[in-house]
């Protein structure tokens, strides 16, 4: 089989003076799965959107086949067989609409398109057959769970005719199960001759699924080529242009018996039952789980962005019940969501923005908004978060995701919380932003906050926290002492294993 050949060279972008690529060189090959990796800020995504006809200002050449082609808009790129599965899929989905109807979205948009829903409601069965997955089409796409609504999208690329497929943290809202899965399509795309670009920044599944590597840092290529020959710690080295060493912060001393939030008997109308829990001033309390355990249900409930019922709560001191967003906020109760995007930034809004949102009155006087006291504030907090952006004024689009939640959880800093409940926070993050974002955590804990910590990731709960509770199935099923704590035994449980 003759595959087809994909070079980007000497690729060059810039946003108002600010170089986000620098004369980079990429390619991609049919056949092959390449593993696209860096640290946030990198230009990883960036290069990807050049490819995929987002920033038609970039300089340099781009060739299929030895073929120079134009790449200026998203049309383009598609016309070329070249699809971007992104990470955050609710931004490619249009609610409302049917899987089917999401899948052939593209086909449906070309003007004078002759189709019956019959055939519509076929390719789009067809299409996610190629994936061995079986949906009802009818579905309206609101009611589809993260890793349905990424198939959706893998199908949707698949309904073209695909020559290169580019997966944007694609394992990020998928349990170890749906990964494995996963990895299982991208195979079967690899052997059909399709190149695969895989963006991710868990090294095992750029080890477990990936033949070719590609590491860019501050927008320049650093090294391509072969990966089997090189282990984990020598890619995050090349990531971060030197060693890691320590991943989490020191042990912090013994936290306070104060207790900050009570919570017993809490039931939802879905999945949650009789969760019980206490979290301490100072203390980080982790929330272990897989995927449709009830993490992002828990989290949500107690800031009263769903429905719940408590049995018994406590909020600093006061009976509690969770009501809403607004009056957690009110009551000194935060959450930074799990999908930030959609639920937790602006993305086409300011940094300055976006810190100020959630900030009380005080940069308000006479009821009128200050400006410049909220733009001195943003950069103090950008110069705090340690956020990589020109200054307060840059559109949070223009961020990397590790930025991007950082300014997420910068928009809590100016008020009053107390509590402050963190879902998944490091999901889509690499390993330097991470260690950025735990000293930040870590740093709330010792100023004397609560933090709840929910994540399906084990060691970061280990490395982290004071004290884990275990969800399954919509239950706690064991409360683990952050000494004590294994990442065997939170697996063991969060699989429903029963009490040792």
């Amino acid at each position: 089989m003759a595959y087809n050949c994909l070079e980007m060279r000497g690729i060059s972008l810039a946003f108002s003076g600010f170089n986000a690529l620098t004369q980079v060189t990429f390619t991609l090959t049919g056949g092959s799965v390449h593993a696209l990796t860096g640290a946030n800020g990198a230009g990883k995504s960036t290069l990807m959107a050049v490819l995929c006809g987002t920033y038609g200002h970039y300089d340099g050449e781009i060739a299929i086949n030895q073929q120079p082609v134009s790449i200026r808009t998203p049309r383009d790129a598609k016309q070329l067989g070249i699809h971007l599965v992104q990470q955050e899929v609710d931004v490619a989905l249009v609610p409302g609409l049917s899987i089917a109807e999401n899948i052939m979205l593209d086909h449906l948009a070309v003007p004078g398109y002759r189709f019956s829903w019959r055939q519509i409601r076929q390719k789009a069965t067809e299409a996610l057959a190629q994936l061995g997955v079986e949906l009802d089409v009818r579905r309206a796409i609101d009611g589809c769970t993260l890793a349905e609504k990424q198939q959706i999208l893998l199908a949707r690329a698949l309904s073209h005719h695909c020559r290169f497929l580019i997966l944007d943290e694609p394992t990020a809202p998928l349990d170890s199960h749906e990964s494995e899965r996963l990895f299982g399509v991208v195979r079967h795309l690899q052997q059909q001759g399709i190149g695969v670009v895989f963006i991710s920044h868990r090294i095992h599944e750029l080890k477990a699924i990936c033949d070719t590597l590609t590491v860019l840092r501050d927008g320049r290529l650093i090294e391509s080529g072969p990966m089997a020959a090189l282990s984990g710690e020598q890619i995050v080295a090349k990531m971060l242009g030197h060693e890691l060493t320590d991943l989490f912060p020191p042990k912090r001393s013994a936290h306070s018996e104060e207790v900050v939030l009570q919570v017993e008997g809490l039931h939802d109308e879905r999945l949650l039952q009789n969760i019980s829990l206490s979290l301490r001033k100072g203390e980080i309390l982790g929330i272990a789980g897989l995927a449709g355990a009830g993490k992002t249900e828990l989290c949500k409930a107690l800031f009263g962005a769903s429905k719940s019922i408590i049995e018994k709560g406590e909020l600093n001191g006061q009976r509690w019940q969770p009501k809403d967003p607004a009056d957690s906020v009110t009551r000194g109760l935060a959450l930074v969501p799990e999908e930030r995007r959609k639920e937790g930034i602006f993305v086409e809004k300011s940094i300055g923005m976006n810190l100020a949102v959630s900030a009380d009155n005080s940069f308000s006087r006479w009821s009128l908004f200050g400006h410049r006291q909220a733009w001195r504030w943003a950069e103090q907090a950008i110069a705090r978060l340690g956020v990589r952006a020109t200054g307060p004024a840059q559109t949070l689009r223009r961020l990397s995701g590790g930025n991007q939640q950082k300014v997420a959880i910068g928009k809590w800093l100016r008020g009053h919380a107390s509590v402050l409940i963190f879902d998944e926070p490091t999901k889509g993050v690499d390993v330097k932003a991470k260690t950025d974002l735990f000293t930040l955590i870590d740093g709330l804990a010792r100023e004397g906050k609560g933090v709840i910590y929910a994540s399906g990731e084990f060691a970061e709960l280990v490395g982290l926290c004071d004290r884990i509770c275990v969800l399954w199935d919509g239950r706690i099923v064991a409360e683990i002492s952050g000494d004590e704590a294994r990442e065997e035994t939170l697996l063991y449980y969060s699989t429903g294993g029963a009490a040792l």
